[in-house]
């Protein structure tokens, strides 16, 4: 059962409760320990007072991970950011870019360029439409894979997608955020397929928009169309987030059958 959905009754939500106790999925009418017959609130009951005392202690020193300063507000950092260093390339270009872009000849003289490009913009329309999907698609899914899997899938996949596009196309330089916004558009697909985007007034599933945006990529490369538009880095990005979608999806999966009779 998809990880949006009710294990009780399959009700669908978009931000799904999940129980403390058993880990699993439940909707606003099943979130109650009491109202799913919870198996790991059972046995929390069924253990002795001193021992589920110290069982919960042993899992807040233990187990659970360290959250980070600003848990669940990165995405919203990495906009202000990405503006601030707009608004120096404005004042500073072209010192700025030129220093922190990404290229096949700066790999090994300036190893930076790996991340702050991403933080690079060619213009006011690339800067504002990356900044929006972010916007809109970021928050989605650093609630769902918390603030450091958000990181690390974000950064990550930009890594990777400018990688790929400076060894496809070694004479030129790469600026932008797109490889990694490809990364969390791939990502939302495999965890929230069914997530509706209004996209030109047009009502979509998640899974279509993707696949239009593969395509819109897809199709410049296969004719070899010159648009100055990085859709090797895009293309990468989307298949990291993929991968990383369909790796959460199996973690949680197990993570919830453990609690399964």
């Amino acid at each position: 059962m998809p990880e949006n959905r009710c294990d009780i009754c399959g009700a669908y939500e978009l931000l799904p409760f999940k129980c403390k106790y058993c880990n699993g999925t439940f909707c606003a009418a099943h979130r109650l320990p009491e109202s799913h017959d919870c198996p790991g609130l059972k046995m929390l009951k069924q253990r002795p007072i001193g021992e589920v005392k110290s069982a919960a202690r042993r899992k807040a020193q233990i187990k659970m991970p360290a959250k980070l300063p600003y848990e669940g507000n990165y995405a919203y950092i990495i906009i202000g950011i990405t503006v601030l260093v707009f608004i120096l390339q404005l004042l500073l270009d072209p010192w700025l870019t030129g220093l922190f872009d990404l290229s096949m000849g700066s790999l090994l003289s300036r190893p930076w360029g790996l991340v702050t490009s991403m933080f690079l913009h060619a213009g006011l329309a690339h800067l504002f439409f990356n900044m929006l999907a972010l916007f809109f698609f970021g928050p989605l899914l650093e609630r769902r894979i918390e603030s450091k899997g958000f990181l690390a899938l974000y950064f990550g996949s930009g890594i990777l997608a400018g990688l790929v596009q400076v060894f496809i196309f070694p004479t030129s330089a790469v600026i932008g955020a797109s490889g990694a916004i490809f990364g969390v558009l791939g990502a939302l697909t495999v965890l929230m397929p069914d997530l509706t985007v209004i996209l030109y007034f047009v009502p979509l599933k998640m899974v279509y928009v993707t696949i239009l945006f593969a395509i819109l990529d897809l199709y410049p490369m296969l004719t070899g169309t010159p648009d100055g538009i990085a859709h090797a880095a895009h293309l990468t990005g989307l298949a990291a987030g993929l991968a990383a979608g369909f790796w959460y999806r199996e973690r949680y999966r197990v993570r919830n059958a453990r609690w399964q009779v």
